[in-house]
């Protein structure tokens, strides 16, 4: 059983009636009413399509919830070049607070350069049971995001870290950043 629905069966009516000539005086309200009436419906799917196609995705290559309540890690991109995997992800701060840096994401083997680094990320190959530590230049350097400032309450910074590459046989890989929970089957591109 088909449903009449008088705005599209009155849409279309009406540009028929406009096309053939047929417009008389009594189907003025009629046209006013679609206008009226259709056009905040055409307007508001087409702002809504507009918004998703402009929102930021946050779902990447995976994600991870941090400590602090509000903040999110997002995967962004994990490549292999030649002999190292460079990971890139995004920091997500929407809580009220900023989400302090200092000594938070730093390990005790690299040059401390200020505790702003984040070369305590590391690589995690559950199958054959290896950590893989993010790589460090001749000077004890983290290859990493370093002076990193603390992210302020409702924005967001992107990162990086370059490890050693695992075998090519690895095709997915948790990432475990400190303080949020690990991104588990990150793919390898």
């Amino acid at each position: 059983m088909a449903v009449h629905n008088p705005i599209v069966h009155g849409a279309v009516r009406s540009q028929l009636a406009i096309r053939r000539g047929l417009w008389g005086r009594r189907d003025w309200p009629f046209l006013l009413l679609v206008v009226v009436l259709g056009a905040p419906i055409l307007v508001a799917e087409s702002l809504h399509a507009v918004a998703a196609a402009a929102a930021p995705s946050t779902e990447g290559l995976g994600t991870g919830d941090g400590e602090q309540t509000g903040t999110k890690v997002v995967i962004t991109e994990l490549k292999r070049g030649g002999t190292t995997l460079t990971l890139k992800f995004t920091i997500y701060n929407d809580s009220a607070t900023d989400l302090n840096v200092g000594g938070r994401f730093n390990a005790p083997d690299y040059k401390d350069n200020g505790g702003r680094s984040f070369s305590g990320v590391h690589l995690i190959d559950g199958v054959a049971k290896k950590k893989y530590f993010v790589v460090a230049d001749s000077d004890g350097n983290c290859l990493c995001s370093e002076h990193v400032d603390d992210v302020k309450a409702k924005t967001q910074v992107s990162l990086w870290a370059k490890f050693p590459a695992p075998p090519d046989s690895v095709q997915k890989i948790t990432v475990q950043i400190p303080r949020f929970i690990p991104v588990d089957d990150v793919p390898i591109r």
